[in-house]
């Protein structure tokens, strides 16, 4: 039985190769992230990290105060061997183009000084050794354009530029993991620019970040420091600094494989589908051949094992196409997300192992269905030609259906209200996802009911148009099969896509909202996390034609409600910008910080806060603040959650001015006062409300184009299935198609009917694509942005484009099936049992 089934399958190279394409697809996509993430996770495992610091004493909050004095007293300490300060101040690299070079680190963060020890690799020249010398980030260099004797600028705090010659490029080994701007945590940033120790001193302050000490016994040495050391100074041991780098680095790995692995799962979901549809194609093409196998003594468990040993023997070789394709697609992806890092290939056992398990357990699941199906087949089916879906099927798949539209139905209306608490929103996802499967189990009645009436309609019209839709309509479960695989991708597109639409729509209005359009905005160029200092918010005060002026200091802080704790971002700013220089749209309440806080609608719904709630803020390692909530207003996502008065922050705080708001009696005067003062100041960017806007929009827009690059691979997937289907299909007509032939109709005739009937079936799935992925989209957004379920933006321009491209490539996917259709030989085909 089984050599029977394998020969057969052997027989047909062309539906085997299809086959075999359709799950080598898939894997490679599994198999090409999971590469992906290795590489980096071995990359960040290799690299060298600091064991030549016994203790590290780091001062508290954001800002350096640990001094000299505190350096030589911590030497004396019994035990240490050498005791060394690292400065870290403002600095950054201005490009021959005058503006500010992009790197990773924060711009407060990015200088210091160079030292001895493990800290630094010179990969070329040499250390700084006075005033007018500096060495680089030999990645940061490079991007810069800058070299070894070159001169650079470096910009400075309150806008000061010095400039140096490059001595040196270097690399960096840190002592503790990333440096995040807003963490009271022991940390390290990896500099941009490093001086000489008094150079450094002089340029970017005297006060140290940390102090490390080298010594024989560091458990010794860290508990006769602490004894020295106030309570809310870090001292850590080497050995945990490099053990909590270490695992921030498995961290960031398991984040992006997080991130990678969905969006591999979508293409496998749309691969199954094709799968599951080639098999459905095959066992229905085999009816015959099954029902014969039943006649001569075949059990229906023999059927089944036949089956299934077919779909192991497709998963293994299309595992092993899809891993080799996969561990091809690596490099590629790794030099588009790390372009300027060396990553050091990876190919780990685990991947190849994940490659075949991907493809056997995939392609058995899909062809789980075709097995029940081909093993049900009575005997007498031999003496069919067509297959017959019997009606207790459609009858329990329709029932099926329906039950989930109405369970979707009912978790959604019962979760519709905007106030709902995160529980209901989950539940509102929860009915979306249920809806979509659904519409997936109704697809064939709902072809049934679109095609049949349509081509009806038609039946009038040239004959490739009408034979075309007879052919769709005549099977509506092949049609739908087809068609769910390219429904799947184009729903997940416009549903991120009327998310995408909303949050643009959303920032547009709430920005507008918010912000006066006679409000100058200054913000640090750098962008991330940099941040200007309060020297920017005093020169714009003291300019002509500026009457008001307030600085926002944007910080994600630990907060903690009624009904838990939480992190959130928040936005620490002068009481008077509220009503001036800001305006937002308050729901309820007033926006009097020095009464309280005044929390984002969002925010106070999905942290179920009320009015005259008490919330507390953690600012820093010895700063909390409890104070009530006395305002709501309307915001987005992309905003601060809550406002507070900057006189409650302490001072370190206070420094880290995120956006600066500048206005006056004549906006006009007041922006060109700006810029003049501005003009040579390369870290500083001046915009208005429309510039906001566009920037907002540009963000969130960014931040969805991955998403919409992977929806495309699933679409492309499911556009193949078209391709895969159409073979199918031109081999099971063979013999209609020689009668068609043989009766006159032209090669021409031939290619158009193949043309028209997948271009119908393409549309059909992207219609319902639509149609699925337009309200999952409404309930996403009011689950996230908590919206009503109507307060949602049509993304009509993605749907129009979507429609016409699928339309087109349907065209083109027909090519090949339809070429092969009009090559039939009449006489053959006439004579085909």
């Amino acid at each position: 039985m089984l050599r029977t089934m394998l020969r057969d399958l052997l027989a047909h190279r062309a539906r085997l190769a299809m086959t075999l394409f359709a799950i080598a697809l898939g894997v490679a996509a599994t198999v090409g992230s999971w590469v992906v993430t290795d590489s980096i996770a071995a990359t960040l495992a290799a690299r060298e990290i600091r064991h030549d610091v016994g203790v590290s004493v780091q001062s508290p909050g954001k800002e350096p105060v640990l001094a000299t004095a505190d350096r030589d007293r911590l030497a004396a300490v019994p035990g240490v061997a050498r005791a060394e300060g690292v400065i870290v101040g403002r600095a950054g690299i201005v490009g021959r183009d005058g503006k500010l070079v992009q790197t990773g680190t924060v711009l407060d963060r990015a200088g210091t000084n160079w030292s001895g020890g493990e800290r630094f690799e010179l990969v070329a020249g040499r250390p700084p050794a006075g005033p007018g010398q500096v060495a680089l980030n030999a990645s940061d260099a490079r991007t810069a354009g800058l070299a070894v004797g070159d001169t650079a600028r470096i910009l400075l705090s309150e806008g000061k530029v010095d400039e140096a010659t490059v001595t040196g490029l270097f690399g960096y080994r840190q002592l503790g993991p990333e440096s995040i701007v807003d963490s009271n945590d022991p940390s390290d940033a990896v500099p941009v620019v490093a001086y000489e120790s008094a150079t450094a001193a002089s340029l970017l302050g005297d006060r140290f970040h940390r102090i490390e000490l080298t010594g024989a016994d560091p458990g010794a040495i860290a508990d006769a420091v602490r004894a020295l050391v106030p309570d809310d100074h870090h001292v850590t041991t080497g050995r945990a600094l490099a053990d909590a780098l270490a695992e921030q680095s498995a961290s960031d790995v398991q984040d992006l494989r997080m991130t990678m692995l969905p969006f591999a799962a979508v293409v496998l979901l749309v691969g199954m589908f094709v799968i599951a549809n080639t098999f459905a194609v095959l066992v229905t093409q085999r009816t015959r051949q099954f029902a014969l196998l039943r006649a001569v003594g075949a059990r229906k468990r023999q059927v089944r094992v036949g089956i299934a040993a077919e779909a192991v023997a497709l998963g293994v070789a299309g595992g092993t196409i899809g891993t080799l394709a996969g561990v091809a697609i690596a490099p590629p992806l790794l030099s588009a997300l790390r372009p300027d890092d060396e990553v050091a290939f990876t190919v780990s056992p685990f991947a190849v192992l994940l490659g075949y398990a991907v493809a056997v357990l995939v392609t058995v699941l899909a062809a789980n269905g075709s097995a029940r199906r081909a093993a049900a087949v009575p005997p007498v089916a031999a003496l069919r030609l067509d297959a017959v879906v019997p009606r207790g099927v459609k009858r329990s798949r329709n029932f099926l259906g329906l039950g989930c539209l109405l369970i979707a139905a009912g978790l959604i209306a019962a979760t519709a209200d905007p106030s709902s608490s995160n529980a209901a929103r989950i539940i509102a996802l929860v009915g979306a996802v249920v809806g979509v499967i659904g519409v997936i189990v109704l697809a064939p009645q709902l072809a049934e009911l679109v095609l049949r009436p349509l081509a009806r309609t038609f039946a009038r019209s040239g004959p490739a148009t009408r034979l075309g839709l007879r052919n769709a309509a005549g099977d509506p479960r092949r049609t739908a099969g087809t068609a769910t695989a390219i429904t799947i991708g184009l729903a997940l597109a416009c549903s991120f896509a009327t998310i995408s639409s909303t949050f643009a729509t959303l920032i547009a209005s709430t920005t507008r909202a918010n912000l006066p359009d006679r409000t100058t905005v200054l913000q640090s160029a750098a962008g991330g996390e940099s941040a200007l200092t309060p020297a920017e918010l005093r020169k714009a005060a003291g300019l002509p034609g500026v009457t008001e002026v307030a600085g926002s200091r944007d910080v994600l802080i630990k907060l903690a409600y009624p009904g838990g704790e939480t992190v959130r971002r928040i936005s620490v700013i002068e009481p008077a910008a509220l009503g001036t220089v800001l305006t937002p749209k308050l729901i309820a309440g007033s926006a009097d910080l020095s009464r309280g806080v005044v929390v984002s609608q969002n925010q106070a719904d999905m942290l179920g806060l009320r009015m005259n709630d008490e919330v507390t803020l953690e600012l820093d390692a010895k700063t909390s603040v409890t104070q009530r909530v006395v305002g709501v207003y309307d915001a987005t996502e992309l905003g601060a959650s809550l406002f507070l008065d900057v006189g409650l922050a302490p001072e370190s705080l206070r420094k880290q001015v995120t956006t600066v708001y500048a206005a006056g009696p004549d906006p006009a005067v007041t922006r060109q006062s700006i810029e003049e003062a501005f003009r040579d100041r390369p870290d500083v960017t001046i915009g208005d409300r429309e510039s906001m806007v566009r920037a907002g929009v540009d963000q969130q827009a960014f931040a969805f184009a991955l998403m919409y690059a992977m929806f495309g691979v699933a679409i492309v997937i499911a556009l193949f299935g078209v391709v895969n289907t159409l073979m199918l299909s031109v081999a099971e007509r063979t013999r209609e198609i020689g009668v068609f032939r043989a009766v006159g109709a032209t090669r021409l005739l031939v290619r158009r009917t193949i043309r028209v009937e997948s271009a119908v079936v393409s549309i059909f799935g992207a219609l319902l694509g639509v149609l699925v992925g337009v309200p999952v989209g409404a309930v996403m957004q009011h689950a996230m942005f908590g919206q009503r379920l109507w307060d949602f933006t049509m993304p009509t321009e993605v749907i129009a484009a979507s429609l016409v491209a699928i339309a087109i490539c349907a065209v083109l996917a027909a090519m090949w099936p339809a070429r092969r259709a009009a090559r039939t030989d009449v006489l053959k085909a006439i004579a085909t049992e």
